[in-house]
């Protein structure tokens, strides 16, 4: 069975001709309505829902119209998030109401409640207990909140986006920046302001202007703690220049590791962004508002102090020095000026141009994307000033988006593929916390790539033998309602008639499940499984076992008793219909896009 998938999800490279011809042409690719409807809703969306395929059908000319103008209306995606109380926090606030440990633990030593000559070490197990006792007891007195709170109710949010959002390219889109600008929920640092970060500097940008974006992502206090902007000075002091955000401004965000860059390059631009920090958690945000209202009137206000939201740019440790980035010379004696021209010059830049337009065909189209297809959008990225919605906008009237080999050629990763199952039966995520288990559990942990290049989008990264095991034993334990907080209605999709047999479930299942593609190819294999005893159970005992569990708290804020998780290996046998529905879920087709 195992080799049965592999092989199956081996994926073989297209290259499609070129062609000028810019209308939507899958008529004239030989597609139908249906097929046409459910590729867009396969790559622009999360998969589709019950009926979207045939909505979409109807005009997908409009419906591609309306996501690109993310103009949907989303009350009921609006309900869904109204419990959550972190959401719409400013962006100061995340660091001081959700402080990480090692802050408290300061203000608990300068209290004198914790001895700061003392290593936790060196105390007895009662005594460590004491001292944390009396720590608690002072973030509550001061009114602070557990960082699992709000790092709970932001994978939470995001699942949610994902399920129910009208406005799906919106979405994808969104996943696709952060993962483009990507902060790790690893470094403790910017750990508090991941939230507002996707909020702030992510989300309104993601079908908008890449130099909008591109400057709210160097500005938000999470990207300048998470590659070290905010401690980089001028100078050698206490902490000196540092090239971390720098390299990966031109390797990853811009030009590409073949921009035409060079060391003397990351030197000058990190020079350029010196003076570019945030605003500590503990500073008053009212001073420092203060302080910049009289420094605005001041002849010298360009080079000296700025403060916005929680960035602020500290003229005091600026290198004020003359530069040259690329071949282009910042002259000396100036301030944050120095770091937005830098932005202007890379958004501009042909490699920057070839560089995301490249990775939005790696998204979009396949792993191995046509280099005239990357031509055209980079072109299109260059003419319209770097708007990524006139690029997706060429992208989706390409022939070689429309090409026969783009079809299913991209695995969907462990939360693409999670989203699109819910979607596709129509499910309701009442708690995201194991639905975020599960999708730890095959291999994506949200939010928390180690590394600023995050997570890879070459389908090969996404596909072993552990992870095979895994996404079958999600698809069965979803269909079969083991996914606690996720609320699953298999009587909707077969209109509560019992199906004659699993064999004639799996073939009017798979026309709603898997949309656009042809039962055939894949009957045999799929049909010898959803008449398999045990598969749950064989499945269960042969998959890797899941990592520790999630720290993150429940997301729903209602007191339940919750239901004890089987243990590794074990799993119950599913009713015949949810046994179909999950081998269906778990099958090569279902796990492509």
């Amino acid at each position: 069975m195992l080799a049965l998938l592999a092989s199956s999800l081996a994926w073989t490279p297209t290259v499609a001709a070129r062609s000028d011809e810019l209308a939507m042409p899958w008529r004239e690719a030989g597609w139908t309505a249906d097929e046409a409807a459910a590729h867009l809703l396969s790559r622009f969306a999360y998969g589709a829902r019950p009926g979207d395929v045939e909505a979409v059908a109807a005009d997908p000319d409009a419906w591609i119209e309306a996501q690109l103008a993310a103009a949907e209306p989303e009350p009921a995606l609006a309900a869904r998030l109204a419990r959550f109380r972190t959401l719409d926090l400013p962006v100061g606030e995340y660091a001081r109401r959700y402080p990480n440990v090692g802050a408290l633990v300061r203000e608990a030593q300068e209290a004198g409640i914790v001895p700061p000559e003392v290593g936790p070490d060196e105390l007895g197990e009662a005594e460590r207990g004491a001292l944390r006792g009396k720590v608690i007891d002072l973030a509550r007195e001061r009114g602070y909140r557990g960082l699992y709170e709000l790092l709970g109710e932001l994978v939470a949010q995001k699942i949610l986006r994902a399920v129910h959002a009208e406005n799906q390219l919106a979405e994808v889109m969104t996943d696709f920046w952060f993962n483009h600008f990507n902060v790790s929920l690893e470094d403790g640092l910017a750990r508090p302001y991941v939230l507002a970060y996707e909020r702030d500097a992510i989300r309104p940008h993601a079908l908008g202007r890449f130099r909008q974006l591109l400057g709210a992502t160097a500005r938000h206090p999470a990207m300048l703690f998470y590659l070290d902007n905010a401690r980089s000075t001028a100078g050698q002091g206490d902490r000196g220049l540092n090239e971390n955000y720098a390299r990966e401004l031109l390797e990853l965000h811009t030009l590409g590791v073949d921009g035409g860059y060079t060391q003397q390059d990351v030197v000058e631009v990190a020079r350029a962004f010196t003076g570019w920090a945030a605003l500590p958690p503990t500073a008053d945000p009212e001073r420092m508002t203060a302080m910049a209202a009289r420094a605005s009137g001041r002849p010298a206000a360009r080079v000296g102090f700025l403060f916005e939201d929680a960035f602020l740019f500290r003229a005091g440790v600026h290198d004020a020095g003359d530069k040259t980035v690329l071949g282009h010379r910042l002259p000396a004696g100036r301030g944050i000026e120095d770091g937005e021209e830098v932005l202007d010059l890379l958004a501009r830049h042909p490699a920057t141009a070839r560089h995301v337009a490249r990775k939005i065909a790696l998204r979009f189209v396949s792993d191995r994307p046509p280099e005239a297809l990357v031509d055209r959008l980079a072109s299109a990225f260059t003419a319209s000033g770097g708007e990524v919605g006139v690029v997706l906008g060429v992208l989706v009237e390409a022939p070689e988006f429309w090409a026969a080999g783009t079809r299913a050629a991209k695995i969907k990763t462990p939360f693409e593929l999670a989203i699109s199952a819910i979607r596709a039966l129509g499910a309701e995520v009442a708690r995201a916390r194991d639905l975020h288990e599960w999708i730890r559990r095959m291999g994506q942990p949200l939010y928390a790539y180690p590394v600023p290049s995050g997570f890879p989008d070459d389908s090969a990264q996404w596909i072993h033998a552990g992870a095979l095991l895994n996404r079958m034993a999600f698809g069965l334990a979803l269909a079969a309602g083991r996914v606690d907080g996720v609320l699953v209605d298999l009587d909707r999709l077969t209109g509560g008639r019992e199906p004659e047999s699993r064999a004639a479930a799996l073939e009017a299942l798979w026309v709603q499940l898997v949309p656009g593609r042809p039962l055939a190819a894949a009957a045999e294999s799929l049909a010898e499984m959803v008449e398999s005893r045990g598969l749950a159970g064989r499945l269960a005992a042969a998959a890797p076992a899941p990592p520790a569990p999630d720290p993150l708290p429940d997301d729903d804020p209602a007191p339940r008793r919750r239901r004890s998780r089987p243990r590794h290996g074990d799993a119950p046998e599913p009713d015949p219909l949810a046994q179909v529905v999950g081998v269906i879920l778990g099958s090569p087709e279902f796990q492509r896009r």
